[in-house]
């Protein structure tokens, strides 16, 4: 499946033991608006080297597409869904979102021009 969508969160990394070593799976939350309604999904990375050529991409703010699959799997007698991406890219050539600890600082590095009605 296809789509894209705002990224509103990045979940922390999470590390567990598989047959073949430690894996690491990172998440992030994605959100859209479809018909009115606003829909939100978690999506899923499986493995360091995946992450790694998404992660510049994965910023909350950033406008994606992303590329995925969904699918689910019983486990003594419940169901599980799970959805892994596999691509994720900013749209349109989008830059980086601003991260909260930069953009205080380009405000303060530029000259306030309004001294307006300070009492002091």
């Amino acid at each position: 499946m296809e789509r894209t969508a705002k990224i509103i969160q990045v979940l922390p990394e999470q590390r567990f033991n598989g047959k073949n070593g430690e894996i690491a799976k990172n998440a992030f939350v994605i959100e859209w608006t479809d018909n009115g309604y606003t829909q939100k999904l978690c999506l899923e990375v499986i493995g360091e080297d995946k992450f790694e050529k998404m992660k510049k991409s994965i910023v909350v703010g950033n406008e994606v597409l992303v590329k995925y699959e969904a699918s689910s799997r019983e486990y003594k007698g419940k169901w599980f869904t799970s959805c892994q991406c596999f691509y994720c890219s900013n749209v349109g050539g989008q830059q980086q979102a601003q991260s909260p600890a930069q953009a205080p600082q380009q405000q303060a590095s530029s000259p306030q021009q309004d001294d307006g009605d300070l009492p002091f």
